[in-house]
């Protein structure tokens, strides 16, 4: 009865808005990537057969690939960022931890925004985050483990003076290692 209710809702908001609505069965990848968003950068999901970039209900964890059940919805228009689905988590099929061992590139950038700030959003600007001598807290949602040898060049983009590429491999669900720059 239940799944009947679901098919019967999903149908009326394809006449009612236009909209095309879909279950599909995706994979997320266990690392987030930076985006150029319109007006500041975040971290977005990444998916090798899929455009999302959010998934409403999700909780990511970073070093797991994921294989999830969605439902996607295509919107009517484009929104001005070049969205053109909507995302909501049905269930999660399964959750693989990847290697320890396994490689991945992380863009770091100091600034969230394009332009300079005021005073007053100064503390929002900043995405990395001094934990300790060595941690960083990147854009407020992974944590960054810096060796003792790269903390010359890394100090340079927590500055402001430079953004660079960075190889990492993973230490938990929360934390990574940056290993190369």
């Amino acid at each position: 009865m239940k799944l009947f209710l679901t098919h019967i809702i999903a149908f009326l908001s394809i006449c009612s808005f236009g909209q095309t609505v879909s279950d599909r069965t995706i994979t997320i990848d266990p690392n987030l990537s930076v985006q150029n968003y319109e007006h500041f950068k975040r971290l977005t999901l990444n998916s090798p057969d899929s455009p999302i970039e959010y998934l409403d209900g999700f909780k990511f964890e970073w070093g797991y690939t994921y294989k999830v059940s969605v439902r996607e919805t295509k919107l009517r228009s484009t929104l001005s960022d070049g969205t053109q689905y909507d995302y909501v988590l049905n269930h999660i099929i399964s959750k693989t931890k990847v290697s320890d061992t396994t490689q991945f590139k992380l863009f770091l950038d100091p600034s969230r925004y394009y332009h300079k700030v005021d005073s007053r959003e100064q503390l929002m600007n900043i995405t990395l985050k001094l934990i300790n001598d060595n941690i960083y807290l990147y854009f407020d949602n992974v944590e960054i483990e810096v060796p003792d040898h790269l903390k010359i060049i890394f100090n340079e983009i927590v500055a402001g003076k430079t953004s660079r590429l960075g190889h990492f491999i993973f230490i938990n669900e929360k934390r990574i290692r940056l290993v190369h720059l």
